[in-house]
């Protein structure tokens, strides 16, 4: 029972440190992100859907969530098939030896659903193999239908946005004008497409 409870503390622990590696991957991780910010940041930006979730805890017993995604798209990081990317935390609380240990994913961190369709802007992972999304949840987009919203309903998405207005499509061009609310995923897609292409952002 000692053994047991010392490694949860350590686990404990080491989530303690994990989470802060996480947060200081970059200052900007848990700062309001614009699209901008998103692209700059993304390590790797895909598209798919949501086919497996599954948690536990690591050799460290630092507990994890690992996230797999059928890639239909690229948009950075030349990503094919099943990309899996492990985040922070349990999906939801767990009974060990009678107690009930609360090692989600913190608030703020996104959430996933199985079958759901996501477009996603990852950080590169830290050394301790776990990997979030630029801005945590907002650089998470859900798609429903032809549309897509971050965790924030995508607000501030384009705040002071700086783009030769020459290399936008009247639709873009339409698009960096909202301020929060659902946008078409191909539009969005496709503008971020091209300024990757195009290095609009680094």
């Amino acid at each position: 029972m000692k053994r047991v409870q010392h490694k949860i503390i350590l686990g404990v622990l080491a989530a303690v440190f994990c989470v802060a590696a996480i947060h200081n991957a970059d200052a900007t991780s848990v700062k309001k992100m614009t699209v901008a910010n998103l692209i700059k940041y993304g390590d790797k930006i895909i598209a798919g859907r949501v086919t497996a979730i599954s948690d536990g805890f690591d050799s460290k017993n630092i507990p994890y969530t690992d996230i797999t995604v059928a890639v239909s798209e690229s948009l950075k990081g030349n990503v094919n098939g099943n990309y899996t990317f492990r985040q922070f935390g349990l999906v939801q609380p767990r009974q060990i030896n009678g107690r009930t240990y609360l090692g989600v994913s913190p608030d703020g961190f996104p959430r996933f659903k199985k079958n759901e369709d996501v477009v996603l802007f990852l950080f590169k992972k830290t050394s301790l193999g776990f990997q979030s999304s630029a801005g945590l949840m907002q650089g998470k987009f859900t798609v429903t239908g032809r549309t897509l919203t971050n965790d924030v309903n995508n607000f501030g998405l384009f705040k002071d946005i700086t783009v030769n207005q020459s290399q936008l499509t009247p639709d873009e061009k339409k698009m960096l004008t909202v301020e929060s609310g659902p946008l078409d995923n191909e539009l969005f897609k496709g503008f971020v497409r091209k300024a990757v292409q195009q290095n609009w952002f680094n």
